[in-house]
Order: structure tokens, then sequence, then C-alpha cells
């Protein structure tokens, strides 16, 4: 696969916050729009649940690390150990870029807090891993 960025930037910056699939897929088509995207993830490594959640026997970890490689040679900056709140504040989100997406995902399964016999209903991440 060849890097294909996209043929004119509008100079619109938008930070997304958050690099799991929702973050990679957001990241993807606003650069695809032109424009200057920044990936801002808390952990190590990209990915989130396709690094950190999905076993490598499900889902290899060259396949993500290959497609983020991709990512970045079409223009798309990525910061790792980048805790929003800490390392830079809302604040300074919002004043640096024209927009922020926020695809913070779950870090943990929690339960709908609704009343009724829901026996039958698992949380869907056992079924990814």
């Amino acid at each position: 696969m060849t890097p294909q960025p996209p043929p004119y930037r509008t100079g619109k910056k938008v930070a997304v916050v958050g690099s799991g699939p929702s973050g990679l897929a957001a990241a993807a088509q606003l650069n695809k729009a032109g424009h200057l995207v920044t990936v801002y993830e808390r952990n190590d490594r990209i990915g989130g649940l396709l690094m950190y959640g999905i076993p490598t026997m499900k889902l290899s970890k060259k396949v993500v690390q290959r497609r983020v490689d991709l990512m970045a040679a079409e223009g798309i900056t990525f910061k790792t150990n980048m805790t929003i709140g800490d390392d830079i504040s809302s604040h300074d989100l919002t004043e640096e870029y024209d927009a922020v997406v926020l695809c913070i995902g779950s870090t943990r399964p929690r339960d709908l807090p609704i009343k009724g016999n829901f026996t039958t209903l698992s949380l869907c991440i056992q079924f990814i891993l």
C-alpha cells in the first residue's frame, strides 16, 4: 500500500482524542478531507482496543501498526503518552485546534442501570477477546 495524502489542505487543524478504532477512522476521514489532524493517545502505542484488547491471534499488531504508519505517511500526527488534563489541558486543545473530536472509547466494561430481567445480555468485550 502506498500513502495517498490529500491533494490539498484546508488549513484547519483538528485534534482527535483517542486512537482506538473510532479515533483512527475519524482521523483518516478528516485527513482525507484535507484537514491537519493530530491524534492524542494516553497509552504508549496507537490503536487503543486494536492494540491492547484484541488478541494477536485474532488481529496482528503488525497489521495495525502498518495502517498507523500509512496514516502518518499521509500526514496525520500521532502523540502518545498524552493524557488530556495532565499533559495538555482541554483549554489548550480548544485554543490550538479549530475542532476537537472525542473518541475516548471505554477502558472498562460497564452495565446499564436499567430495570428488568436481562440475564441473556452480555457485555460485548467478551466476544472480541
